[in-house]
């Protein structure tokens, strides 16, 4: 009875409605917990994220920026994975989100000493991982695949750039990509004691290059490739049975972006960096809590530690410190229905080029799914 009890508990951890905690370019990471629910399963989800980054001149800053200036865009996200059994101790798993990576920021028009430029980024990067799991014994299985990102035609990206060599940003320079994919490894390992509902699952994700066809479209922007590669990660998950109808959850990632910066090609200087991400750690820790029969309901809490010091004007945030509330609830014997939403508290962060000051920041995210199994 306490395994089945378990094991409900474990499903809401991993039908946790969709949060979005990043380091680079990072949005929705790929969450290899699908591949360990019992027997055939599918699920598939839905959420908004709104966030709030208010920003003002900075201390030194040259240029003025728009009164009530807000330049962080809201973005949906639908998400979706099916697992299936292959065998005694083989199964195959897919997992997809249209938000793997990407940035939306728009910073109005920014009066500098030599006129009005601007900064917008808009890229939208899907993932689509797929993954084989095998149970070594009961205790120890092993999973690897491949993890494709792949940049949304369309895509654009508009900076400020200097056109007469005297460091003030006077041009709007503008591209414009085209669609390009990159692949990568994912690969991991498990040990479980479901007994006590204890799981340690150990993931790794291989950097993904994209070197990406870029359109100029005015300013100092040249025809060419540009490159946005994503970040290699190390995350470390674990569960544990702590008490009776009560499951101890939490995560550990390492996430890898000082050597993987957003570059474009530049008339005359060529391929240019317009980026400044670094790598970083984030940890998260949370309850579950079994309420009744048809109903289990998680709280837990998320940190990342940026300083917020001298940051990419396309990350412009810098602390982050998340409460999220997540509830499941079973509509029948083969279905059950995850939402929740999450509260994000950014720290104060100072961007590097402009000098923009961004406070009170904060991203607000509420999602559902739906998981069945068959």
């Amino acid at each position: 009875m306490k395994k089945n009890f378990y094991a409900g508990l474990a499903a809401l951890i991993c039908s946790s409605p969709i949060l979005v905690h990043a380091e680079g370019l990072e949005r929705i990471n790929v969450d290899p917990s699908f591949l360990f629910t019992k027997g055939n399963f599918a699920e598939i989800g839905f959420a908004n994220i709104d966030p709030s980054l208010p920003a003002v001149k900075g201390t030194g800053s040259a240029f003025t920026f728009q009164s009530g200036l807000d330049v962080g865009q809201s973005f949906s996200a639908l998400t979706g994975s099916v697992k299936t059994e292959m065998g005694d101790n083989f199964d195959l798993g897919l997992f997809y989100t249209s938000q793997g990576n990407g940035v939306g920021l728009d910073y109005g028009t920014i009066t500098g000493l030599e006129g009005n430029i601007t900064i917008k980024a808009d890229l939208e990067i899907p993932t689509l991982a797929a993954i084989g799991k095998y149970q070594i014994n009961d205790a120890m299985s092993v999973f690897v695949g491949a993890k494709q990102t792949t940049v949304k035609a369309g895509a654009t990206l508009k900076l400020g750039m200097d056109s007469n060599s005297n460091t003030n940003p006077d041009v709007t320079s503008h591209w414009e990509l085209a669609e390009k994919s990159g692949i990568g490894a994912i690969y991991g390992a498990a040990y479980e004691m479901p007994e006590i509902a204890l799981r340690v699952v150990l993931t790794i994700e291989d950097d993904i290059a994209l070197n990406i066809p870029a359109t100029a479209k005015g300013g100092l922007a040249d025809t060419g490739t540009a490159t946005a590669s994503i970040g290699d990660a190390m995350s470390l998950n674990f569960q544990t049975g702590i008490a009776e109808d009560t499951l101890l959850f939490g995560n550990i990632r390492r996430s890898s972006w000082a050597d993987n910066q957003v570059k474009v090609p530049v008339l005359v200087a060529g391929l240019t960096q317009v980026s400044s991400f670094s790598d970083g750690d984030s940890y998260s820790l949370g309850i579950g809590r079994k309420i009744n029969d048809d109903l289990s309901l998680s709280i837990s809490g998320f940190y990342d530690g940026s300083s917020g010091g001298s940051i990419s004007e396309l990350a412009p945030t810098g602390a982050t410190r998340t409460l999220s509330l997540g509830g499941k609830y079973a509509i029948s014997d083969a279905a059950d229905l995850s939402f929740g939403g999450s509260y994000s508290q950014r720290g104060d962060a100072l961007t590097s080029s402009y000098k923009a000051s961004l406070t009170d920041s904060k991203v607000i995210s509420l999602g559902a799914k739906v998981g069945f199994r068959f």
